[in-house]
């Protein structure tokens, strides 16, 4: 119990210094890193490997385009921000089984943009979809850093569990382990709200901006 104490002393010593993003990009580090390492590493993957990966992800791609040819996916804002909103949902909640889902989820997204990048003249591609694509990526990352935060939550949860003490009231004890881990949750809904944030202007972007920024650039070259 008193490791837990000193471990939560040890962060509130740090906040204390820290700016809000500052602090929570230090708390946080690890699992930005993890993140945007597996994202882009699968999207580099996806685009160098798109002949051999084109059995599965042709059909993630064919459904794609169902959703968009059917209605299921508008240009708009409300539109893209739901697909993109289910995806960093699936991307967060994936760390609820050990990280796991967390990972393949960051891995399926990137290498799905990396074998899309394929299917367009790459020059193209870039110039339509950077505009929204910069907000779109960083809060997919920072989705999986959430994702991999709540992981940890679940890990040191349980690996304090583990010394709960015979002397003492179990619930007394339960109770006391999860209020020390609070700042864990706190940690990873933080991170997820400032995702969500991006996601939201991302969505705008690509629904309001991205087309006309993309023909723009089309009509000078």
């Amino acid at each position: 119990m008193l490791r837990l104490l000193k471990r939560k002393m040890d962060m509130l010593k740090k906040d204390k210094y820290d700016g809000f993003f500052s602090g929570l990009y230090k708390r946080n580090e690890t699992f930005l890193i993890l993140s945007a390492t597996i994202f882009v590493i699968s999207i580099f993957v996806g685009y160098a490997f798109s002949g051999a990966l084109d059995s599965i992800l042709s059909v993630v791609m064919s459904e794609f385009k169902k959703k968009i040819t059917e209605g299921q996916l508008k240009l708009t804002t409300l539109s893209i921000f739901t697909n993109n909103i289910q995806i960093a949902l699936f991307i967060y909640l994936g760390g609820l089984v050990l990280g796991i889902g967390t990972f393949y989820f960051l891995a399926l997204n990137g290498l799905f943009i990396g074998y899309a990048a394929t299917q367009y003249q790459l020059g193209n591609f870039v110039v339509y979809t950077i505009p929204h694509g910069v907000f779109e990526v960083i809060g997919i990352i920072i989705a999986g850093a959430a994702g991999f935060r709540l992981t940890s939550w679940i890990v040191n949860v349980f690996k304090d569990m583990l010394h709960i003490r015979s002397d003492i009231s179990t619930v007394t004890q339960m109770k006391y382990v999860f209020e020390s881990h609070m700042d864990e949750i706190s940690e990873s809904l933080k991170l997820f709200v400032i995702a969500v944030v991006l996601l939201i202007i991302a969505a705008f972007i690509e629904a309001n901006l991205s087309i006309a920024w993309g023909n723009y650039i089309q009509s000078t070259l």
